[in-house]
């Protein structure tokens, strides 16, 4: 029983978070179990997450779009509903803040390549400038899963 906390959903960044999430998830044969939005906001991820996890049945595993926001639900989690993370529940964030190495966290993240977004950026602006009839490109990054403490890993998983 996977679950998804989004984002803002005018945002982009929210909309393709949650596409990758979905494709991966359709790839492993697997379907979301829950899904709520939280807009990128601690408190609003903290409702979220007691609404979520107070159902008779709830997740066993919860994606949030940003890491401040499972943040707020391992707090809830452990700290207002006595729930273990990652015995009871995994939790998975998106960015890699500082914060998230901390041991109080220790989540397990989607490192977000912010140094190669922002030089490849500035490359594409440059070429721009450099050259008005160069043509649009899109520009893949890898953006690599940081395993720490608060995601089981499953049986028979490799990185």
């Amino acid at each position: 029983r996977i679950a998804h906390i989004a984002g803002w959903e005018g945002a982009s960044t929210q909309r393709d978070r949650e596409a990758g999430f979905i494709a991966g998830l359709n790839a492993a044969g697997q379907s979301l179990y829950a899904r709520a939005v939280s807009d990128f906001n601690f408190e609003q991820a903290k409702a979220v997450a007691r609404d979520m996890f107070c159902a008779a049945e709830i997740p066993d595993a919860v994606f949030c779009a940003n890491d401040h926001m499972a943040f707020a639900v391992m707090d809830v989690l452990r700290f207002e509903l006595g729930l273990s993370v990652p015995g009871d529940v995994s939790v998975v964030g998106y960015d890699d803040v500082m914060l998230a190495a901390w041991p109080s966290y220790d989540l397990t993240t989607v490192r977000q390549p912010a140094g190669q977004m922002a030089q490849s950026c500035v490359d594409i602006l440059m070429d721009r400038l450099s050259d008005p009839d160069t043509k649009p490109r899109r520009v893949a990054l890898d953006g690599p899963l940081i395993i720490r403490g608060s995601a089981r890993i499953p049986k028979g998983w490799t990185s």
